[in-house]
């Protein structure tokens, strides 16, 4: 394979303003123990992506993955209204909340956006796993609308030999389930292609501070790049070394393109 024009503008330090880029997997706010640029607020964000020419993000506050998901969601939705084709909003549960909480927030920001675009998981942050009952709203809700849910750990009870996630695949398959950091150990990249390859619903994401050499070309390799989706983790990790590594990367710069914004376009209905 010849040197793609990709590799090139990166080599070149020119941004990819002609592509369709989306970042699948960002942040906002400050988080207690990690130096965040500009707080990670909405203005702060947009110009990181500026750096690169990435044009959208679906992000969910620091805040919502941590202790209080209403003040999470109520700023990411304000930011997406303040930034309306730039930002946004993933929309964060934790199970822990009583039911009826939970369902009313789930129809608050349908109502408000004429339907969610995309859900938040951090269920290691909110000290439970992802088979709590908590999680049902969103699950049903998600499955009959073909809402996407990105999700830290795809933990829970495995049976019967498969693992929580597979089975959660097989339940709902009008859902997209986006594992974050797919790619930080050849441990996690060889279990999540083999669970990928076995359901057409489960995608990887690529964010993370560190991947083993070739972890993205075996993704691809082992999925298809249809499958697999930029993520930054924004404004944890500097945008441009996390968009440097998809450019650089062994692939078709059709791949790349799938990558770094058509798949998202279609999961999230942008």
């Amino acid at each position: 394979m010849g040197e793609s024009t990709f590799v090139e503008k990166l080599k070149s330090g020119i941004r990819v303003d002609d592509e369709l880029v989306i970042d699948c997997h960002a942040h906002m706010g400050p988080w207690y123990n990690f130096h965040i640029p500009g707080d990670g607020t909405p203005e702060s964000m947009v110009e990181n992506m500026d750096l690169v020419g990435i044009g959208m993000a679906v992000a969910a506050p620091h805040i919502a993955i941590g202790p209080d998901i209403k003040e999470g969601n109520r700023q990411v939705a304000e930011a997406a209204e303040r930034y309306p084709d730039r930002l946004v909003a993933y929309i964060t549960i934790n199970p822990r909340y009583p039911l009826p909480e939970i369902e009313a927030e789930i129809s608050l920001y349908h109502d408000l956006f004429g339907g969610i675009k995309g859900f938040k998981f951090h269920s290691s942050c909110h000290g439970v796993d992802c088979s709590h009952l908590g999680y049902g709203p969103v699950y049903e809700y998600a499955n009959e609308h073909g809402v996407p849910i990105l999700s830290h750990v795809w933990d829970g009870p495995d049976k019967d030999g498969k693992s929580f996630l597979a089975r959660q695949a097989a339940a709902y398959p009008n859902i997209a389930f986006l594992h974050a950091h797919s790619g930080n150990s050849w441990d996690v990249i060889r279990k999540l292609t083999a669970e990928a390859k076995g359901h057409p619903n489960i995608y990887l994401d690529m964010a993370g501070s560190g991947r083993p050499y070739g972890g993205l070309e075996y993704m691809v390799k082992e999925v298809g790049a249809d499958r697999v989706l930029l993520g930054t983790d924004m404004p944890f990790i500097d945008v441009r070394c996390q968009f440097g590594r998809l450019l650089a990367a062994r692939i078709s710069d059709d791949d790349k393109r799938m990558i770094m914004g058509l798949n998202a376009k279609r999961l999230f209905n942008l």
